[in-house]
């Protein structure tokens, strides 16, 4: 469960590492871009930076609304209790699973900033050294290079402890230069009873990812013998 260190009547700091000094300045893409810490941007469920840092390596997450509400609600949520915000809610789950030894980035911190009964808020994790998402490595067309029976395995993992990853796509796993599989991003997953209707879920929204964006790129494939063998090393 992440430490809480309320900063001002609207900014609460949530520390998962205590040996880091987190500073809610830490939360800032201008505060490690003018120490030339800011290494790169992205986008996932939210805006995405990276940084390289004398404390370490890290990503920084922006929470992001979706949907509909996205169009005039771009990231404020309403704000209930602490312990229903995103970022807690996130870095306490990432805390059981480093706890459990399941495969996802190291828990740092994260802040949120109350304002008119909604808050805004940030997320940041350590990063997984010299790794690749699932879809990069499609996209390259190395889909032969993947050992496809362990990625079924390791989502097997996740699940034989009722992790649910409520956005399983092929942009949130990742692989390592040791062949070591990831998973990344759980923002909105819980702890939960193991049910078939879930954890089948899970493996259907994956399989729709790829479809999906194997139409859209071109030397992006999973053929079906590789698909066969993800599900014979979750099942295995």
């Amino acid at each position: 469960m992440p430490d809480s260190h309320i900063i001002d009547g609207h900014t609460t700091l949530l520390c998962s590492q205590a040996s880091l000094p987190v500073e809610s300045n830490w939360f800032s893409a201008e505060y490690w871009q003018k120490k030339h810490a800011l290494t790169g941007t992205g986008q996932g469920r939210g805006e995405v930076w990276f940084i390289n840092s004398e404390f370490g390596n890290f990503v920084m997450r922006r929470y992001r609304r979706g949907g509909l509400i996205a169009k005039f609600n771009k990231d404020a949520f309403l704000f209930t209790k602490p312990t229903e915000t995103r970022p807690w809610q996130e870095l306490s789950l990432l805390e059981t699973m480093v706890g459990l030894g399941l495969p996802v980035p190291l828990p740092v911190a994260g802040i949120y900033r109350k304002k008119w009964g909604f808050y805004r808020a940030h997320l940041l994790t350590q990063t997984i050294a010299n790794a690749t998402d699932l879809f990069d490595i499609l996209k390259a067309g190395k889909s032969d290079t993947l050992d496809w029976k362990n990625i079924g395995a390791v989502i097997k993992q996740f699940h034989q402890h009722g992790i649910y990853h409520s956005d399983l796509n092929c942009h949130n796993i990742m692989v390592d230069e040791q062949n070591k599989v990831w998973l990344i991003d759980f923002d909105k997953c819980d702890q939960r009873a193991i049910e078939e209707e879930w954890t089948q879920g899970n493996i259907n929204r994956l399989k729709r990812s790829l479809d999906k964006e194997s139409q859209r790129h071109t030397n992006f494939n999973v053929s079906d013998a590789q698909w066969r063998d993800l599900l014979e090393g979750y099942r295995g």
